[in-house]
């Protein structure tokens, strides 16, 4: 409703109701209207103003979105009124927690470290600091993380005497579990996958999905392991959909899900140049109306060896030009996996018919060998991009020497910083 409107419906049922009141008590005719009547006449005039709980900008600086409520509901819900919404009847309530062991209810809310703004400092090293999320309705079934800032130590360094762990979160990381995946990935000498990998490094813009089941009950949990007293921030905002919901992908399993038809995939701490290890996870990209195929092109690529056994093979200028960097036998630690990958939508034409799927290296070529970039199109739907990297380090259990091998052309690769790919999607009748 025009909040003009509003105004001048206010005034004239004030006006209205003091002629009646004057009237009834000149008169004495308290027989025609009884002060029940006239409240709950009042009453349902104003219940006409309702509105859905949407979401809402705010006009705080810090926190971009809140939930669209009424001051009252605002303030019992325990949020905080940043804006106006619903044309003046509501405002834009912003939830917020930041305690360790907090439960969050409501939707879109905002994960920050203790003491946001400012760097958080730990009593003690390493601590913990967990957060709860709970549905905040039955339907929901995917739970959106926005990294609006990230920002934790990062990995560990490639060099000769951290081989054996090199790429691993072993100082601060990020874990996530739900009520039916409850697995996290582990650092350290017996490093383990988790059904969600670890986190850790500068990620702020980035996203994940964590998948929910149908019960009620279900939740899911983030775990800040902090081992230092610096780089220690974080402002998390949490949104969570029904499985009925456009920005949702149809199936589980989706850790980054983008849409459009264009957009960049990047790997986790891309910005922190070193891809990190443990990771096994996978981007999902929504099929538009209209385009069967999709095209990856690199913007900047090094996922490294892919293997202990293939780090001097995959290299520029490698031994005997042997330098392919596709297929399972050399990428068999370090890689990302595009279904269906090949220079044409048909495929490689002029070759033997040998297509690849997984690909490492510093080079993305469909044929594998060529030490040069080139678009890489799928047609296989759903349109998926995997990346996985060694469970103890990267290029498996590590680099077996970072000194040139006197038979190569070029040197070493530098530290796998990972990969940061465009994509587009292809117009076509599927």
């Amino acid at each position: 409703m025009n909040p003009v409107y509003a105004i001048l419906l206010t005034v004239s049922l004030c006006v209205a109701i003091a002629r009646e009141n004057l009237r009834d008590n000149l008169n004495n005719l308290n027989n025609r209207t009884t002060t029940a009547e006239k409240k709950g006449r009042i009453f349902s005039l104003f219940s006409i103003v309702q509105f859905p709980n949407d979401a809402c900008r705010s006009t705080s600086g810090t926190f971009t979105n809140g939930t669209c409520y009424t001051a009252q509901e605002c303030s019992s819900k325990g949020g905080s009124s940043t804006g106006n919404c619903a044309a003046g009847f509501g405002v834009c309530c912003i939830f917020q927690v930041s305690a360790t062991s907090s439960n969050i209810r409501e939707n879109c809310t905002y994960i920050t470290n203790p003491s946001y703004p400012s760097n958080y400092v730990p009593t003690s090293i390493p601590t913990t600091v967990t957060y709860t999320i709970n549905k905040s309705q039955n339907d929901v079934c995917r739970i959106r993380l926005d990294y609006d800032q990230f920002v934790l130590d990062g990995p560990t360094a490639t060099s000769t005497a951290n081989v054996a762990t090199s790429g691993q979160c072993a100082t601060d990381r990020l874990t996530m579990t739900t009520t039916d995946r409850t697995n996290t990935p582990a650092t350290g000498a017996a490093a383990t996958y988790g059904q969600y990998p670890y986190i850790c490094g500068t990620n702020t813009g980035y996203h994940s999905y964590l998948d929910l089941s149908c019960t009620s009950t279900d939740s899911a949990t983030l775990s800040f392991v902090i081992g230092s007293t610096t780089s220690n921030q974080w402002n998390i905002k949490v949104t969570q959909y029904s499985c009925n919901d456009d920005y949702v992908s149809c199936q589980q399993g989706c850790f980054q899900y983008h849409t459009g038809i264009t957009g960049t995939i990047q790997s986790y701490n891309f910005v922190g140049s070193q891809q990190l290890a443990g990771q096994n996870y996978k981007n999902c990209i929504r099929q538009e109306e209209g385009y069967c195929c999709i095209q990856y092109s690199v913007i900047s690529y090094n996922i490294g060896g892919g293997g202990a056994n293939a780090i001097t093979i995959c290299t520029i200028g490698g031994i005997g030009g042997a330098n392919r960097c596709t297929g399972a036998s050399l990428c068999s630690m370090d890689m990302i996996i595009i279904p269906g990958a090949g220079q044409t939508p048909t495929g490689n034409p002029g070759t033997t018919g040998e297509n690849y799927e997984r690909f490492c290296g510093l080079n993305l070529n469909a044929l594998g060998f060529p030490a040069v970039n080139s678009p890489i199109i799928s047609c296989e739907c759903p349109f998926e991009l995997d990346h996985i990297t060694g469970i103890e380090a990267l290029n498996g259990i590590g680099f077996t020497s970072l000194v040139p091998d006197p038979l190569m052309v070029a040197p070493l690769p530098s530290v796998p910083q990972g990969f940061q790919l465009s994509y587009s999607q292809i117009a076509g009748s599927c």
